[in-house]
C-alpha cells in the first residue's frame, strides 16, 4: 500500500473485497489495534477501504470481518484497478494505464519475482449492467457486463468511448494451459 500511497501510480489504486457469494455478506468490520478500535468503511458491493497509515501499521492493527457464515470459504481479493474509470480514452491514455497496471502488479512481487513478473494481456471494463456501447475508432459495439481489450487490440486504437463510465477497469489475463 506504500506503494500506491507514494504517488509512482496516479491512475491506479489496490482495492481489497470479499466475494459476493452465500456465508461471506459482511454483517461488520473495524479494524483493531490492542488499545483502539476504528469504523472499517465498507461499500454495498464489499469493498473494504483499509486506510494507509504509518500508526496503524506501527501498532500492528488489525483488519477484522464478521460475515454472516463460514468466513473460511469466502477470502480476501486483492485488485489492481484504475482510480476514476473514464468514459473516454484515447490510445495513448490506455497504453499509459495498462504500463501503470503492469508496473505496479509486479511492484507487489518483491524480489526476485518481480524480475520475472508477466505482464497483463489486456483491460478489462467490467458495467454494472449489459447493453453498454463502446465505440472503438468510430465503430459502435454493444456490450455485456465486461469488454475485454487484448494487448494486440489496444496497440491499434486511437480512441475509445463508452456510453456510461465502467465500474471497474482493471488488468486482464487470459487463461494459460
Amino acid at each position: 500500500m506504500k506503494l500506491v500511497k507514494k504517488g509512482d501510480f496516479p491512475r491506479t489504486e489496490l482495492t481489497f473485497s470479499v466475494p459476493m457469494k452465500e456465508g461471506c455478506k459482511i454483517v461488520k468490520g473495524e479494524i483493531t489495534t490492542e488499545s483502539k478500535r476504528f469504523p472499517l468503511t465498507i461499500t454495498d458491493d464489499q469493498r473494504l477501504f483499509v486506510p494507509f497509515d504509518d500508526d496503524l501499521k506501527l501498532a500492528r492493527a488489525l483488519v477484522n470481518i464478521e460475515t454472516d457464515g463460514d468466513a473460511s470459504t469466502c477470502g480476501l481479493s486483492l485488485q489492481v484497478r484504475e482510480r476514476v474509470p473514464q468514459k473516454q480514452y484515447s490510445g495513448d491514455m490506455l497504453a499509459a494505464l495498462k504500463s501503470e497496471m503492469d508496473s505496479l502488479q509486479a511492484s507487489l512481487q518483491g524480489f526476485p519475482m518481480k524480475y520475472f513478473a508477466r505482464p497483463s494481456n489486456g483491460i478489462r471494463f467490467e458495467f454494472a449492467q449489459e447493453g453498454r456501447l463502446a465505440t472503438v475508432d468510430g465503430s459502435e459495439k454493444r456490450l455485456s457486463k465486461a469488454f475485454i481489450l487484448t494487448s494486440e487490440e489496444l496497440d491499434g486504437i486511437s480512441q475509445l468511448s463508452f456510453s456510461d463510465a465502467p465500474q471497474i477497469v482493471s488488468p486482464w489475463y487470459a487463461q494459460t494451459k
